[in-house]
């Protein structure tokens, strides 16, 4: 089970003279993944996703999502999606009712929706006491996270976000990515469209890779490095031209961690032939 995607082509009404939007696309998300896309502007990322839960319907070809056909109720339960400018998505006269919008429009009441909105609440890290207060009147992080809970609220299978860090400080980036992180342990599935690789290839375990509407790589974050795509993170770039200039260190990797094993194995190395060097001039002196 999972999100399938298979031969989806859909240009935008009106732009019929120009490239489809999407071309012949096929890719499989399995259930429980934490998948990333990535490509530059209009490479056709943000209409993709919008075929995961119904927004947009397949011009051809077919989605599907744990089997169902996206034009089906349950699909938009089973699929949340938080936007660039999750602001938008907001409209209740109150946090709480923000909260408890989807699950109530899909007949949850009682004991059962208000324990929904506070584990929501609780699972984005937002006080109670802001449950009475227009979410109008909260930061833009916080109304961004209220639209997180929203979504959450429904407990859904899998959680889709455009650019869900775009303009954010970098304390609120690193804060959003651990809550997604934590969502991800409970189970949820996650895919994000990003162009930001250094920041999420540390959770993904799939990359897609989109240019002018179609695949050009489906994989690991290993073998995306190892192939050589772009955007390459910061990092790998690094052991790149340290490579170029002699290293023999390794390119495949996205984290500080693995980095600073890298850069300390060098430094070893480098030490090792300087000793090397020492002793040898101290064997010929000798001698």
């Amino acid at each position: 089970m999972g999100i399938k995607v298979e031969n989806l082509s859909y240009s935008y009404p009106g732009n019929q003279k120009r490239k489809p939007a999407l071309e012949n696309v096929s890719l499989e998300i399995a259930r429980g993944e934490f998948a990333v896309i990535s490509g530059t502007a209009g490479a056709g990322k943000s209409t993709l996703i919008k075929h995961f839960n119904g927004i947009l319907t397949p011009e051809s070809g077919r989605v599907t999502v744990d089997g169902l056909d996206t034009n089906s109720r349950e699909v938009r339960r089973k699929v949340g999606m938080l936007f660039q400018h999750s602001q938008d998505q907001l409209f209740e006269e109150t946090v709480y009712k923000e909260i408890a919008f989807g699950p109530s429009n899909f007949g949850i009441r009682g004991e059962e929706l208000k324990e929904r909105v506070y584990d929501a609440l609780s699972l984005v890290h937002l006080d109670t006491r802001i449950l009475n207060r227009s979410p109008f009147s909260l930061s833009g992080g916080e109304k961004r996270r209220v639209a997180l809970a929203g979504i959450m609220a429904l407990r859904p299978t899998y959680l889709v976000l455009d650019e869900p860090t775009a303009g954010l400080d970098p304390e609120s980036r690193t804060k959003l990515l651990g809550r997604l992180q934590n969502i991800h342990k409970k189970g949820v599935g996650i895919i994000v469209v990003s162009h930001n690789m250094e920041e999420i290839l540390p959770f993904a375990h799939k990359v897609i890779s989109m240019e002018e509407g179609k695949i050009l790589f489906t994989g690991s974050p290993e073998e995306y490095l190892r192939v050589g795509h772009s955007p390459v993170p910061l990092l790998t770039r690094l052991m790149k031209e340290l490579n170029r200039k002699g290293a023999n260190l390794r390119e495949d990797i996205f984290t500080a961690e693995e980095a600073l094993k890298e850069l300390q194995k060098l430094r070893q190395e480098k030490e090792r032939e300087i000793s090397e060097k020492i002793d040898g001039t101290v064997m010929q002196e000798n001698v």
